[in-house]
Parts: structure tokens; sequence; C-alpha cells
């Protein structure tokens, strides 16, 4: 059972504490998309005719949402189609916005992995069990010269810790290093992906995710001091003297790739 703790050493030995003042910290906060996405994007949900192009790439994260086994010849069928986190729409590479968008390829290049690495990414990514930070674009393949393939250009991948099918909202939570006397306490921020929603938590339970273990959650735990974890899950109130915050549960969290 998680029990929160509110100094910065003891956080990291037990998983920490988070709360979330920008979107009500006295209660929990389970979609915090729903009033968060950017006027482009709310244009985008009424309009997603063809004709919707977009004004240029942007790097956002995407998730594999399924294999593209439709019949017909690559680089136009193929390979997956990807969902952008936390909202309902993503630019396509063709500059239409659509719920999911076909990528032939992903492009790790710039990520300047070794062979084994690049292909577990690849094997993880495909299952839906990795998040890319990247954009999609139209790229001419050598093999496939004649027609351009949607290809995602990744610049950043985090793979997930147990393989759990992600459930709730998606953020970046990292360690704020702020030691408090009493709590809730402010020790994370949170910063929802692909949204402009952020604020600061007072927990952070990994073992609430499905499975993990003991080594799982230390390496998680680690990354999160060291730089931050992109995590999936669902919020919880903690109360106590200071006020009410949110504590995120995870059902699943990712490590970056390097």
């Amino acid at each position: 059972m998680f029990k929160p703790t509110h100094s910065r050493i003891s956080l990291l030995a037990a998983l920490g504490a988070l709360a979330l003042p920008a979107i009500a910290c006295d209660v929990p906060v389970e979609d915090p998309v729903a009033e968060g996405e950017a006027p482009a994007e709310l244009a985008a949900k009424a309009e997603l005719a063809p004709a919707t192009r977009a004004k240029a790439p942007v790097a956002d994260y995407f998730i594999a949402t399924r294999q593209d086994t439709r019949r017909c010849a690559a680089p136009m069928c193929g390979g997956h189609f990807v969902a952008r986190v936390n909202t309902s729409v993503a630019r396509c590479a063709d500059g239409t916005w659509q719920e999911e968008c076909h990528m032939f390829e992903l492009d790790l290049s710039k990520l300047r992995l070794d062979r084994s690495t690049e292909a577990k990414a690849r094997e993880a990514f495909g299952a839906g069990n990795a998040l890319v930070r990247g954009e999609l674009a139209q790229v001419t393949l050598d093999e496939l010269p004649a027609v351009p393939a949607d290809v995602l250009v990744a610049s950043e991948i985090w793979i997930g810790a147990t393989g759990n099918k992600p459930e709730g909202h998606f953020s970046r939570v990292e360690d704020t290093g702020i030691v408090c006397v009493t709590y809730p306490c402010p020790t994370l921020s949170e910063r929802s992906l692909n949204t402009n929603l952020s604020g600061s938590l007072d927990g952070i339970d990994l073992a609430a995710a499905r499975g993990a273990t003991s080594e799982q959650i230390e390496h998680g735990t680690r990354e999160l001091s060291a730089g931050g974890l992109l995590v999936a899950g669902r919020h919880a109130v903690i109360t106590g003297p200071a006020g009410s915050m949110n504590r995120l549960d995870a059902s699943e969290f990712y490590v970056r790739l390097r």
C-alpha cells in the first residue's frame, strides 16, 4: 500500500507524492485535456475533411494504435496507425487532421541507437508499448521512390516499463526538489502531454501499474529523480494539514531510451 511521504529523500524511496493546483487540486482530474485543447485542435475537430491542412509539422507525442493490414501497394499501405496522446485528432503526414494517422515507417536515425536497441525500440512502439515524440512527414524512400511514404521522424522514444495497456491521461513528471514539513507537498511537477496543462503534484504511485516489479519501480524512481518519466494514469486526492492535492496513480510509466 502506498503511503505519502513529505521529504525528497523519502519520496524517492517510497515512490513519492504529487499535486496539481493548476487543474483544481482539491478534486481528481480524470481527463486533463477535456478543456485544454488548443484552438487549432478544436477547429480541426469540426473540419476533419481531407482538405483540412496544417501549416507546418509539430513535434508531438504519439502512440501506435494498430497495424495497417490494408491490401494495397507500399508505402501507401503497411506499417501502423498512430494517434496523438491526450487529444482526439492528430496532424498527419499529408497535413490533414485525423483521429489516427498512417505511419509506414518509424525513423529513429536522430537517436543514434545501436542496431539491437533500435530493433527493440521498433518492436515496442509497434506493439503500443512505447511513446514517440516526433513529427509525421512525407518522405521519399530510396527503396520505394515512386510515392512519398508517411514517416514518423522521432526526436525521443520512451519505452513502457510493464507492457500494460495505458489508461488515463499521459503526463511528463519531474522532481521539483521541494521539501516540506507538512503535506500535501508539491514535490513533483506534472505536464500533460500535447496540451497546455501543467501543475504541481503531491505524489506518484508507480506500484499502481499492474504487474510492476520492484526492479521496474526502482528504475522508474531513479529516472524520475534524474530527468523525469512519462506516465499514463489517473489522479487521486491527498488531503492533509496543507490542504488537498492530486496524487498520480500510474497504469504504465515510460523511461526515455537514449
